[in-house]
């Protein structure tokens, strides 16, 4: 009798699903400091104004996600070089602010757009092999 085995996932498939969980983590701590930001309103930086942070679940949220998104960095560096690494980290530069626009109704001008594209182009060729 023959037993059946998972089936085996490529390097590069696993390096993807990493990089996939790392943007979505990173996206959304950006996108819950905001939340947890606008619940503090126009409150001057000071004592209440961390006490009042501490009560927010963005801020908590975002507290958590900047956990799980260290762990997945070092899942990330433990297989890839930094100065390959690093740069492919600018695919946040990405997702923020097309979530910002939809999430919160941020705007994206041309200019943003631009320079939007630019990362994307720039990330292809930094992380692609030579």
């Amino acid at each position: 009798m023959s037993s059946i085995s998972p089936p085996q996932t490529t390097p590069w498939v696993r390096q993807l699903a990493v990089w996939l969980v790392f943007i979505v983590l990173d996206t959304g701590t950006q996108l819950a400091f905001k939340w947890g930001a606008d619940g503090l309103g126009d409150m001057d930086f000071g004592l209440a104004m961390m006490a009042k942070a501490v009560s927010l679940p963005g801020v908590w949220l975002a507290t958590l996600g900047y956990i799980g998104t260290f762990v997945v960095w070092m899942a990330i560096l433990r297989d890839m070089p930094l100065s390959r690494a690093f740069p492919m980290t600018g695919m946040v530069y990405v997702t923020v602010p097309l979530l910002a626009w939809l999430t919160f109704g941020e705007q994206i001008d041309l200019v943003r757009a631009g320079g939007i594209a630019l990362i994307i182009a720039g990330v292809v060729l930094l992380g692609s092999d030579e």
